[in-house]
């Protein structure tokens, strides 16, 4: 709510949806690279966050392993987020920018893990350094996360019709 608010006054947005509120999250956890994305280090600017120049990236691409979760995510320039299609962002960014990229790429988010509660988690620290080659084919967690996906969309459909609905951990 306190996000919302701050969307409506601030940024104009007046009826801000679920993922006004993802990007203006992300937005701010780049606040410590100076507002600038991970993937070539350009800065964002706070008036562009909510037009069509900047995407929410997975960084392992959904179709590789199914993961919508906050730790999966970035923004970055559409440009960006086109050319790097199917690749992790590590692939991405070696493919583009080479070993000297890779480098300031990895110093990057280095700095931004250390900072712990005002950088980034461990989950995005390590999703953004994952070589495609490391996921291989990932039945067994992505069975996981399509059953978790599954529960969840269940769970919201059931809470339409009844006001009262308990999901358990599958233990």
């Amino acid at each position: 709510d306190a996000i919302i608010k701050i969307l409506q006054k601030e940024d104009g947005v007046k009826n801000p949806t679920r993922n006004d509120v993802i990007r203006y999250k992300l937005y701010q956890e780049l606040k410590n690279n100076g507002h600038k994305n991970l993937y070539n280090n350009e800065y964002i600017e706070r008036k562009d966050l909510f037009g069509k120049k900047y995407d929410i990236d997975h960084i392992i691409p959904q179709s590789r392993l199914f993961d919508d979760s906050f730790s999966n995510k970035t923004l970055v320039p559409r440009q960006i987020n086109i050319e790097k299609g199917n690749k992790t962002a590590y692939d991405y960014i070696l493919d583009k920018f080479g070993e000297k990229g890779v480098v300031e790429f990895t110093t990057r988010i280095e700095a931004l893990y250390n900072l712990k509660d005002e950088g980034i988690s461990k989950a995005k620290y390590q999703k953004l350094l994952k070589q495609g080659k490391d996921i291989g084919d990932g039945f067994i967690e992505r069975d996981l996360r399509d059953s978790q996906y599954i529960a969840k969309k269940a769970k919201s459909m059931l809470f339409e019709i009844t006001r009262s609905v308990v999901s358990t951990s599958g233990k």
